[in-house]
């Protein structure tokens, strides 16, 4: 099968990409096989960074917002009864998180109706989700080697919900090769950049655990170290949540508008 030159989509005999929109009908309109592609140069820190400069300026507002969703969730599962009705609401929510934080990072208003994105397309929304988190469940079973292919996949499964809210016409397993495709070359970045949050959490922890061991001064530290903690608690799902929403921005949208080069 061709495949576009823009944004890898396969091609049949269409004269523009379904996928980015790109002319395939003049000078090199598809590849036949897959090229080695020149990958943009956002790094783990860079992703990092952008995430605390749009957390830095609305925290009260996306801290409301996170709150908001997992009322919402705790209300699906009170009320809904039986999983088959709670668990693709809190999914469809999850989604409409992620939007959430993607507006946020695109620097556009952040309010409550992108929280509730998915509810448009709720079936479709739903069944992405789902099916997403099945096959990171599948991968997860393997004998020993498991919990591995879990935590790849779910970085290679990362885009969908962004793809799901996004496209209104995409298929759920569309949506899961779709976002493989686009986290190519990228996975070790995200990993790198969530691995660097939660290893700095847990220095901040260990700084305050050792110094609650001085005597005198000890019971501050605690006291000190409890309170960072609580903070830390309130933060982390926001800033974690951002650097999803940057990499989606960063490795899908923007490396799809950018020519790619052929080694």
């Amino acid at each position: 099968m061709p495949f576009c030159m823009n944004c890898g989509k396969e091609l049949s005999s269409e004269k523009f990409c379904p996928n980015c929109g790109m002319p395939v009908d003049g000078g090199k309109p598809f590849q036949t096989r897959k090229q080695h592609v020149a990958k943009p140069g956002v790094r783990s820190r860079d992703l990092i960074f952008k995430a605390l400069k749009v957390l830095e300026q609305k925290p009260f507002r996306l801290w409301g917002l996170s709150l908001l969703c997992q009322l919402l969730v705790g209300l699906a599962a009170m009320f809904g009864v039986l999983p088959i009705i709670s668990v693709p609401i809190a999914l469809v929510f999850n989604a409409g998180m992620a939007a959430v934080y993607l507006a946020g990072y695109r620097g556009e208003e952040v309010n409550s109706d992108a929280l509730f994105a998915g509810f448009k397309r709720f079936f479709k929304v739903a069944g992405g989700m789902g099916w997403m988190a099945l096959w990171i469940l599948i991968w997860g079973l393997i004998p020993l080697a498991g919990p591995v292919f879990a935590i790849i996949k779910s970085y290679s499964y990362r885009f969908v919900p962004y793809i799901m809210i996004q496209d209104p016409d995409i298929s759920a397993t569309e949506a899961l090769r779709l976002s493989m495709k686009k986290t190519e070359g990228y996975k070790g970045r995200m990993f790198l950049a969530d691995f660097l949050v939660m290893l700095a959490v847990w220095l901040v922890l260990l700084v305050f655990g050792a110094l609650s061991l001085i005597p005198r001064v000890g019971r501050a530290f605690i006291v000190l170290g409890v309170l960072a903690a609580i903070l830390m608690s309130l933060v982390l799902p926001l800033l974690l949540g951002l650097i999803n929403a940057a990499g989606y921005e960063e490795f899908f949208v923007k490396a799809g508008k950018e020519p790619e080069e052929a080694e």
